[in-house]
């Protein structure tokens, strides 16, 4: 277990967005044989009720950039101060180069801010700002935007009743920076790695090669795609779908995160009754129960609104529950923990009683998403020369242009203004 405490960081602000289309578990009643006395036994016991779901066009980059640009208006952020982006993220736009760069581009963040991704699931807003914390403790960076963004409910049947009801969206943003004053922020991270096979999507990467442009892959696709295997709890699943072993899951989240959790407050010397919450992962109201009771907190500490209201979106579901907290609760020591796909479990004790915590906010897509037509088209035209490769959100369209024109890449078309992912 890595075990680390940082002095000189501040959590200056921290802004979620969660998609505007909400539905509600009573407005599925068909999906539990018409029973509204089952989906209140569902609600009771695993917390269902709502969530907030992303369309088909809407990527997790565009929930993050949402987030971003909220951040920087409802603080007034000079975006120059901004010297590096970190963008969390397990479903990027494109598998290279890192869609931190798209996002970087859309903000119109200086050529100083460097960019990267990170790629983790549901531990991923305490892992990033572990991440970030090193950078600005290590004194290269002064100013640090960790964006996080999911969409886990987008393609998923709804009529699967196992995770239909679970998974809702969203995106945050936060932002940390160097701070003369002391400020204490201490982390602990426990890396499971045998257990990476237990939530995985193994047909997703170069592990599996597959070219639709070659006659015979594209017949093995064909063949496999509508393939589904029976599981040991006899439900068919589709093989080329994401793997998950519920059993391993459970057993490593019963087991290992509360321990995480014991850890750290061994390692920071507090007790709980100076924890004011405990800000977990929402998986889902029983898993949250059980995580709070095996790490010995009282549950009235342990809030799980955030999945009952928003559903559990993987990484953005601690800034959620901490956006969920009363305005004049107390902000030190909040103790956070996510766990996830790894698998890893991540916690952290905080300081945010000088942060501003945005409400809630709903997401409003931006301009640039188009639909997967457009977006084909718009790639023919600039794969042909039609249109010239473009950007959004800086102020260097002209250097942008000489640059890209030095070595070939801008077409006859000066159309600008048509900018895409």
């Amino acid at each position: 277990m890595t075990l680390a405490t940082f002095k000189h960081v501040k959590i200056s602000a921290i802004e979620t967005v969660v998609p505007e289309k909400e539905i509600c578990i009573y407005d599925e009643v068909e999906y539990y044989g018409g029973s509204v006395k089952k989906i209140d036994r569902m609600r009771k016991m695993v917390g269902f009720y709502k969530r907030h779901v992303a369309d088909n066009e809407t990527t997790p980059a565009d929930l993050a950039y949402d987030a971003a640009k909220n951040l920087i208006s409802d603080i007034n952020l000079d975006k120059n101060s901004i010297d590096a982006l970190i963008f969390v993220v397990q479903q990027p736009d494109v598998i290279n180069p890192s869609t931190a760069y798209f996002i970087h581009d859309k903000l119109g963040l200086s050529d100083d801010c460097i960019a990267t991704d990170i790629n983790q699931g549901c531990a991923g807003w305490v892992f990033g700002l572990y991440m970030a914390s090193q950078m600005i403790e290590s004194g290269t960076h002064k100013k640090i935007l960790l964006l996080n963004g999911d969409t886990p409910s987008v393609g998923i049947d709804p009529s699967n009743r196992n995770a239909a009801p679970i998974f809702g969206d969203g995106g945050t943003a936060t932002l940390l920076e160097y701070s003369e004053n002391e400020i204490v922020s201490q982390f602990a991270i426990d890396t499971k790695s045998y257990g990476f096979e237990a939530i995985v999507s193994p047909f997703s990467g170069t592990r599996f090669r597959c070219d639709i442009s070659k006659d015979e892959d594209f017949e093995f696709l064909a063949k496999t795609r509508n393939e589904k295997i029976m599981n040991p709890e006899g439900k068919e699943v589709p093989l080329l779908g994401g793997y998950m072993n519920g059993l391993a899951v459970f057993d490593f989240t019963i087991k290992v995160v509360p321990e995480t959790i014991k850890k750290l407050l061994e390692y920071s010397k507090l007790t709980r009754e100076q924890i004011p919450y405990l800000c977990l992962h929402q998986a889902n109201k029983q898993i949250i129960q059980a995580v709070g009771s095996g790490a010995e907190f009282d549950l009235e500490k342990v809030p799980y609104q955030a999945f009952e209201n928003y559903g559990n979106n993987t990484m953005c579901s601690i800034p959620t529950t901490i956006g969920l907290l009363p305005k004049d609760a107390p902000k030190k020591n909040l103790l956070c923990c996510g766990f996830g796909n790894g698998l890893i479990s991540a916690a952290a004790i905080l300081n945010l009683e000088n942060t501003f915590i945005s409400d809630i906010k709903n997401f409003r897509k931006p301009e640039y998403v188009v639909s997967r037509e457009q977006y084909v088209n718009t790639w023919r035209d600039k794969i042909s020369g039609k249109i010239s490769l473009s950007g959004g959100g800086g102020n260097r369209q002209d250097e942008r242009t000489i640059l890209l024109g030095s070595y070939g890449f801008v077409g006859p078309s000066q159309n600008n203004n048509y900018t895409q992912k």
